[in-house]
Formats: structure tokens, sequence, C-alpha cells
């Protein structure tokens, strides 16, 4: 896929959720309109292939304790009959300013790859997970600038199927980072310090319906997982 960094840009448009969408579970507001500047980043490279939703979970991450470092993100992940489309990891980095005025500085959603507004490494290639697969890990590595002021990062299930998440883990200079404000284990009930939701390349969601959310029945540690399925068109959530 050829994605030049101006057209991801030009791609992005306001984000919105349907009213059939999973409650967003956050114990920071201000973590749900950060994560929107993800979310129409990844509606730009979306829509170029693979059609005009996704679910995903999104959280922020304290830029103060990655700046000037290199962080490692990776998560354990489980799929069934994943299809045009794929689950992955993602990360976005945002220099100093406010709101959709800050540049970004790198960005990686196990498809799309840049940093320092040029295309990474692996750039156009799925690296997430497709198809029926077991318990697998999937990583990312990316540099946060010295001028970063905020990083928002998380996990997307695209196209159809079902996917698990479960066990993330951040390394910050090869060091394990822990916050307790983030449960990088969904153990809490709500998933503490994440969102969940739906995105699309139009203003809502519309014809497509993501279901994110706990599941206490499945886990790759401990006793639960974060859940991400597709709907098939025209159901109604439970």
């Amino acid at each position: 896929m050829k994605c030049a960094l101006p057209l991801l840009l030009l791609s992005l448009t306001a984000f919105a959720q349907t009213g059939k969408q999973p409650k967003p579970h956050t114990n920071d507001d201000a973590a749900q309109h950060d994560a929107t500047d993800f979310v129409r980043d990844l509606r730009g490279a979306r829509a170029t292939q693979f059609g005009p939703a996704f679910g995903f979970v999104s959280g922020t991450f304290p830029a103060r304790d990655a700046v000037g470092k290199t962080i490692r993100f990776s998560a354990w992940i489980k799929t069934e009959n994943v299809q045009n489309g794929y689950a992955g990891v993602w990360w976005r980095v945002d220099g100093p300013g406010e709101g959709t005025n800050r540049p970004q500085l790198a960005f990686d959603n196990s498809m799309v790859r840049f940093i320092d507004g040029k295309p990474g490494t692996g750039n156009g290639t799925i690296r997430g997970a497709t198809g029926t697969t077991p318990w697998t890990l999937y990583e990312l590595e990316l540099p946060v600038g010295k001028t970063a002021s905020n990083i928002n990062f998380g996990v997307l299930l695209t196209g159809t199927g079902t996917a698990w998440v479960d066990a993330m883990k951040v390394e910050i200079d090869g060091q394990p980072y822990s916050n307790s404000q983030l449960d990088f284990d969904f153990e809490s009930p709500t998933a503490k310090g994440f969102i969940f939701g739906c995105g699309s390349a139009s203003a809502i969601c519309t014809g497509y319906k993501y279901k994110v959310g706990i599941d206490n029945t499945v886990s790759y540690s401990g006793h639960q997982s974060l859940k991400m399925q597709y709907v098939e068109e025209g159901a109604t959530q439970k």
C-alpha cells in the first residue's frame, strides 16, 4: 500500500460514535478527547484498504515518562476468523500544541508506520493478527521525541471476526513500565485507564458495528481479557 504523510493527514475527519456503541469507560475524561486524534489518523489509513470502520481501545500514556526515549509496546492477541482486516497494537506520539494542531512525531497502527514525518520500516505491511490464531505476542517499537506532549496507544480490530487481547506491556529503553492508572492486564471491571469505541471513515460507524469490552471467559493470564468483536451489519448489540 502506498501511503504518503500528506494523504494520511488530508484524510482526517471528525470522530463520532453511534448511540449503539458500548459506553466508553475511563477515569479521565481527557483520555477520550485525546484518543480522537488517533482515531482520525487511523481512519485515513484504513479507508484506503480495509473499509470504513474498526473497533478500538485507547488510553493516554504520560508523555513525561517517555520523552526522549524509545518505547516497546506489546500485547498477546488471539483471533477467530478475522478477515478483510487485522487485530493489532497501535501507538501515536504528538508534538507540542493543542488538539489537532499538534504535529505527529511518530505513529504505528500495525500497518501504517511513520517516524519524524517519514514512512518507517514495515510501513504498509500488516503486522497484526489475521484469520484464526492462538495467543501470539505482537509488538511495536517507536522513538518518543524530546518535544512530545501527548501519547495515545491501545489495540484495534479492523475487518470482521473476533480478537482477544491480554497482558499488554510497555518497556521504556528496555525497562518494564508500570502505572496504577492503566490496567494493562484487563483485570478490572472496566479496563481502568482505557476507553472503548468504534471509528470509521465517515462521521459515524454507518453499517458497521463493533462490540468492545471485558471478557471473563477467555484469558492469556489472570481471569479476564479484552474482547473486540465485529457485529454483522444491521445487528443489534446487547
